[in-house]
C-alpha cells in the first residue's frame, strides 16, 4: 500500500509531546489522526502508542480512555493492522513493569520491565544515539542492522520469547531488547521520530507490512 493511502491514529496520552511523530508519519506522507479520546480503532491501518515517563500514569492514562478493548478488537479483526509501540509504548506492551512498583501491563507480549542495573551500567538513563544489532534475517529490518537510532530511557524489556526479539542493543556492555515483533504487534524502545533518516526509513518498512 502507498504510504497515502495509510491511515494512522497516534494514541495521546497526555504525558508527553507526541508533535515529533505525528510530524513524522505526515513527513512519510501519511494520513495521520491524533487519538485523545475512546474510538474504533478499525478505521486506521496503524495504531500508534507513543510515551516517554511513568509506566504507572501511561497505565493509568489507558485505563481511563477505556481504549485497550479497542487495541485488542483492532488486532483481532484484520491481521495486517498494524499496533506500534515506542519507547514506554513498547514497554506497555509487557505483562507488567517493576517501576515504583509492580504495576500489570496491557498483556499483549510476555514478559517484564525492568530497570538497569546500575551497577553494571553507569549511566542512567540510557539517553544517546546507538545501534540496533539484527537478531535474525528479516526482509523488512535486516537493512538497519547496525543503525543508529535515538534512546531515551531508564527501563528496559526483559520479554519471555526471545524468537519475537528482532534486535538488541548493548548500553555499558549490557545487552537488551530494543526491537520485537508479535504477529501485527512492534514494539520500538528508540525513537524513531527523533532518530532522522533511518527513522523515517524504518516507519516506511513498517509501513510496507499493511
Amino acid at each position: 500500500m502507498l504510504d497515502s493511502k495509510i491511515k494512522v491514529g497516534i494514541i495521546d496520552l497526555g504525558i508527553n509531546n507526541i508533535h515529533s511523530i505525528y510530524n513524522a508519519y505526515l513527513l512519510i506522507g501519511c494520513n495521520v489522526k491524533i487519538i485523545s479520546k475512546k474510538e474504533n480503532l478499525m478505521k486506521y491501518n496503524i495504531v500508534v502508542l507513543p510515551g516517554v515517563g511513568s509506566f504507572k500514569v501511561a497505565k493509568k492514562k489507558l485505563l481511563e480512555m477505556n481504549i485497550i478493548n479497542e487495541i485488542n478488537i483492532f488486532l483481532k479483526k484484520k491481521s495486517n493492522n498494524i499496533l506500534v509501540g515506542i519507547c514506554l509504548g513498547m514497554q506497555l506492551f509487557f505483562d507488567e513493569s517493576n517501576e515504583f512498583g509492580r504495576t500489570k501491563g496491557i498483556g499483549l507480549i510476555k514478559g517484564k520491565v525492568l530497570d538497569f542495573n546500575r551497577k553494571k551500567c553507569k549511566t542512567v538513563p540510557h539517553m544517546n544515539w546507538n545501534r540496533i544489532l539484527i537478531e535474525k534475517k528479516n526482509k523488512f529490518f535486516n537493512k538497519f542492522k547496525g543503525k543508529y537510532f535515538y534512546f531515551v530511557h531508564s527501563y528496559y524489556c526483559q520479554p519471555y520469547e526471545g524468537k519475537k526479539v528482532v534486535s538488541y542493543t548493548r548500553h555499558n556492555g549490557f545487552k537488551f531488547c530494543s526491537m520485537i515483533k508479535k504477529k501485527n504487534i512492534i514494539g520500538l524502545q528508540f525513537h524513531p521520530e527523533k532518530s532522522g533518516v533511518n527513522g523515517l526509513n524504518l516507519l516506511r518498512s513498517i509501513n510496507r507490512l499493511v
